[in-house]
């Protein structure tokens, strides 16, 4: 009864195979369609857009970097800071946003902070102080979008795209546990994204036309069908996707490249990662978002932990004689194992260059370990039921 299971465990790398060979058509084909359609729109500015807490030093790099870009229409930066932040006169920027005590929405933390962002650039476009005709580059204060990004989102002609996410080095572990999101993007959202299902995004560098930010909101209640008294705490980036892909917006997926700084720490690991995997647990138990895109997140969530345990315990019972796999199919879990193994390679080597293509075929089962423990070890930890900071340094 358990050999059908851990055998289509084990073969599991052909159908992530699939999806990279869908992936890489998928984006061939939308960038063609969506850059013939961008001839007729007018982009007169682009808003680049980074919320943060106090982080000065790395906020101020990342502006100068991404003012210093060649791109044919000027920059104008915001940050997005609360009132209690003590650092407002460091910020070098051409718009700080004090988002105020008093100012209550169906978000919380980070996606309340974004939501009066918006709000505020749907009242400036109302009174004529600002064009329509700008895009929304939404970053975090420990990525830099890279110009390659900014310069396709000029290009295609999508409601909202996002980049490819691509580890600073900082230390060997923290690059190695980052190499999994690499793999995410060009496995999972490259085809995904690219057919307008999105499953996961992330707020590191994401491009949203003013159509979306004028007329899609972060709040709950004009999406779901169920009535929520709670709010948005976190995974405000990747509801946010969802939402604008229901509402029948395009979503794109760049293979350009964003550039993010890995977590410091294990502990900080362990916090990210809980932050994140609670955030989408608290979309799937509270049905905010319609079946179809619940039933897709939910799946894939919990398919690389459950991928992991069972393989990894697949290992033993075989050899053990517990359970016995037919010899007809070991061939092909070997050819399976061959294929991860390239598989990771291609999507790492893709973003990082071949070095980190070798280290990371070299270090992969350390870093799904890596990545099953801290997900592991957030989900016993619980909810943390806020939105937890780490640390973020910028390295040049």
């Amino acid at each position: 009864m358990f050999e059908p299971v851990i055998l289509c465990v084990w073969l599991s790398p052909f159908f992530f195979a699939f999806l990279v060979a869908s992936g890489e058509v998928c984006n061939k084909r939308c960038a063609s369609r969506l850059i013939s359609k961008a001839s007729r729109r007018k982009i007169e500015k682009i808003i680049y857009q980074v919320p943060t807490i106090g982080n000065v030093h790395t906020i101020n790099k990342i502006m100068e970097t991404v003012k210093r870009y060649n791109l044919p229409v000027p920059v104008e930066t915001w940050v997005v800071v609360e009132e209690w932040d003590t650092h407002k006169t460091e910020y070098k920027c051409n718009k700080l946003v004090v988002v105020p005590s008093w100012f209550e929405c169906e978000d919380l933390y980070k996606s309340r902070a974004l939501e009066y962002a918006r709000r505020l650039r749907k009242k400036l476009v109302e009174e004529v102080l600002l064009t329509s005709n700008y895009l929304l580059l939404q970053g975090d204060d420990d990525s830099l979008p890279s110009e390659e990004f900014i310069q396709e989102c000029l290009k295609v002609k999508a409601d909202i795209v996002i980049g490819t996410i691509t580890p600073k080095v900082k230390k060997m572990w923290n690059t190695i546990l980052d190499y999994e999101r690499c793999v995410a993007c060009v496995v999972i959202c490259n085809f995904f994204t690219n057919v307008g299902k999105p499953v996961w995004t992330h707020g590191e560098g994401t491009c949203v036309s003013s159509t979306v930010d004028q007329n899609v909101s972060y709040d709950i209640s004009d999406i779901s069908p169920y009535k929520h008294k709670t709010k948005l705490v976190s995974s405000e980036d990747l509801f946010y996707l969802h939402k604008t892909s229901v509402k029948g917006f395009t979503t794109f997926n760049s293979e350009k490249k964003v550039f993010i700084i890995p977590p410091l720490t294990f502990k900080d690991a362990v916090k990210q990662r809980r932050r994140w995997l609670w955030g989408h647990i608290r979309l799937v138990k509270e049905k905010v978002l319609p079946g179809h895109n619940t039933a897709r997140l939910a799946f894939f969530e919990f398919l690389g932990l459950g991928l992991f345990a069972l393989s990894t315990l697949g290992i033993p019972l075989h050899y053990m004689g517990i359970i016995t796999i037919p010899e007809v199919f070991l061939p092909f879990t070997w050819l399976s194992l061959l294929l991860w193994f390239g598989i990771r390679g291609y999507a790492i080597g893709k973003n990082m260059g071949l070095k980190h293509a070798i280290i990371g075929i070299l270090t992969s089962y350390v870093t799904v370990t890596l990545n099953f423990a801290v997900n592991a070890i957030g989900l016993v930890k619980g909810d943390p039921k806020n939105f937890e900071v780490i640390e973020k340094q910028w390295v040049d």
